[in-house]
């Protein structure tokens, strides 16, 4: 099984997968084990586990952003790296079947579950997957960072249908060492110094539509941002070399919008602005998104 192991390992890089990890199901802390059968059910001896990177060559921050009235996108969300990275295992998946065989979802066996489940951005605790495969390991705050393209990855895994040996695990389960620099950038001091966020106190929880409302001093902090803080992962010592992210036409969105047309927008409209991007997600509601916006515009004396 080493040879197939290494085979499927080549094959997910070449796709253009900057890590590619093998893990055993049976290895995982008991949370993630358990969400894990509870959706995807028993039977799935092994899963790649891998890391698409959307890297820093488009790297305009809030900072770079003049007019008042404009606000920041984040970097992993100006194109649907999600979409792309299922889209990339779904072939692969095929070209697995082919080569070694497995299930098809459709056809003869239209009843039965494919052999090859991919997950990406999903209930499933994809963290403590990638951090017990080895992909990298856990920054304070809270990413994953792995040696090719630090923290600027999104994580992806696909079920396979035979049983493989696991990687292991990074021996050094913490990629920081003495370094604290992401503690002291936050502009709202989430990041624990022993590792780990206060999600209240994170810019990127509201952003993403948690809470019914912002408090007051998370609102004085939020800058010109209409989705998502990166300010961890923008002073991060592991994202500073040169990374190139990986190609992609799917859900492409500016670095900045005009927040005040977001803001004047109805629900319908936003959906249809964000429609096939990752600001397009049915849990990232247009109310939320307007949110955004209005604190932007806010922050700036623009509203």
């Amino acid at each position: 099984m080493g040879a197939l192991k290494e085979t499927i390992r080549a094959m997910a890089l070449d796709a253009g997968f900057s890590r590619v990890r093998i893990l055993a199901p049976f290895v995982l802390a008991e949370n993630a084990n358990g969400v894990l059968q509870d959706r995807y059910g028993q039977g799935s001896p092994s899963l790649l586990v891998a890391v698409l990177p959307y890297g820093n060559e488009d790297a305009t921050t809030e900072k770079e952003i003049e007019e008042n009235y404009r606000a920041y996108i984040a970097p992993f969300a100006r194109r649907n790296y999600y979409k792309e990275a299922v889209k990339r295992l779904q072939n692969l998946s095929q070209t697995c079947r082919r080569l070694f065989g497995g299930i098809n979802s459709g056809g003869i066996h239209a009843d039965r579950r494919s052999s090859y489940r991919i997950f990406c951005n999903s209930p499933i605790p994809e963290k403590p997957l990638a951090l017990a495969c080895g992909i990298g390991s856990q920054g304070r705050n809270s990413l994953v960072i792995t040696p090719e393209a630090g923290s600027l990855v999104i994580i992806a895994a696909m079920t396979l249908p035979f049983p493989l040996e696991s990687d292991a695990p990074n021996a050094n389960r913490s990629a920081c060492a003495t370094c604290g620099i992401c503690v002291e950038a936050c502009p709202t001091k989430a990041i624990r110094r022993e590792g780990g966020i206060e999600r209240k106190k994170c810019i990127q929880w509201y952003a993403s539509g948690n809470e019914a409302s912002v408090p007051q001093h998370i609102a004085e902090q939020w800058g010109r941002r209409l989705y998502s803080c990166t300010v961890c992962q923008d002073i991060c010592p592991h994202n500073k070399k040169p990374i190139k992210g990986a190609e992609t036409g799917e859900g492409i969105l500016p670095a900045y919008v005009d927040a005040r047309m977001i803001f004047a927008m109805s629900d319908e409209e936003i959906q249809a602005f964000f429609k096939g991007t990752a600001m397009g997600l049915s849990w990232l509601k247009p109310q939320h998104i307007r949110r955004s916006a209005g604190l932007a515009l806010a922050y700036t004396g623009s509203r």
